[in-house]
């Protein structure tokens, strides 16, 4: 979990960094117990989510200004593999079989389109499980807060 380190050589020498909490969400509840579904940055999945959403937006223009589509090819090969990088092993496997071809590979302005709709579309239900975990995670917190705690003898 999240903890604090020592300053960086350029920092205060009696500052301390904190590092924020890991946070790793289970998706569903697979019948093979081999193949858990695991979101393992979050946060991460949250701003790569923002930035598909904000670029899709430039991809419904009319006409897109010369060299759009190669910029947004490398950042949608970018953002697949920092998906990659937040996701467990079976979750991985489904992004690629979902975008189903190699990183690099020239894509027309209408397949860039139809894969940033695709994988906006696959990562908003992410998001979606992201946050419905983190609603029950709470509500078992505050179920548990506000049972009455048995007296201790002394």
């Amino acid at each position: 979990m999240g903890g604090t380190e020592p300053a960086s050589p350029g920092g205060r020498p009696d500052a301390e960094v904190v590092t924020p909490p890991r946070l790793a969400v289970i998706m569903g509840r697979p019948a093979d117990a081999s193949r858990v579904c695991r979101v393992d940055a979050s946060d991460r999945v949250l701003r790569i989510w923002a930035m598909l959403a904000s670029a899709d937006d430039e991809l419904h223009q009319a006409s897109l200004r010369p060299g759009a589509v190669a910029r947004l090819q490398r950042q949608l090969d970018a953002l697949v593999g920092e998906l990659d990088r937040s996701l467990s092993p079976a979750l991985a496997g489904e992004l690629h079989r979902l975008i189903g071809r190699e990183a690099g590979t020239e894509l027309s302005a209408d397949e860039l389109r139809v894969e940033y709709a695709t994988l906006l579309s696959w990562t908003i239900g992410l998001v979606i499980g992201i946050l419905t975990q983190l609603e029950v995670a709470s509500a078992k917190t505050l179920r548990a807060a506000s049972r009455p705690q048995p007296a201790t003898s002394r």
